[in-house]
């Protein structure tokens, strides 16, 4: 567990400009076990992102912004919307694409926790913007960590 968290808080920087949330994902044959992704998430999560003002407590999970997530199911209803237009990372022809359904296997990182209307934003690896409603986070499971079995559905 030492030299994982070790290598994805900086011990591979000597080696390249690596960066744990851009080029590195961690993969486990297992979910349970001191190095199965349940443990690895909870120590990565808090070596790499750790307490936040604002967090939202779900189950024995804790998300915050900035955790990198999971969807476990795939869910037709979510509404999602993605910035199109221009290529430069200014954006400033926008045009806005929506669509619904989100599914199992899509990666993202936490932006928001709104604790007033109780969702939680995700941005997503392909760019789609998502709200969950905090009674949908079982749809969610921290990705800093993932079996090898879901890394093979990207």
């Amino acid at each position: 567990m030492q030299n994982i968290v070790s290598l994805c808080t900086g011990r591979l920087k000597k080696y390249g400009d690596y960066d744990f949330f851009k080029n590195i994902q961690v993969l486990t044959p297992t979910k349970k076990g001191m190095l199965g992704t349940k443990e690895l998430n909870k120590q990565l999560q808090n070596a790499l992102n750790p307490k936040k003002k604002v967090e939202k407590q779900s189950g024995d999970r804790v998300f915050r912004p900035g955790d990198r997530v999971m969807q476990v199911k795939n869910n037709y209803d979510i509404y999602w919307e993605r910035n199109v237009g221009a290529d430069d990372s200014v954006r400033p022809n926008n045009k806005i694409e929506a669509g619904s359904g989100i599914f199992n296997g899509e990666l993202g990182i936490i932006t928001a926790i709104d604790e007033v209307e109780k969702q939680i934003e995700v941005f997503f690896d392909d760019e789609k913007k998502a709200w969950y409603d905090f009674t949908n986070l079982d749809e969610l499971e921290h990705s800093y960590s993932i079996t090898i079995h879901k890394s093979q559905r990207k």
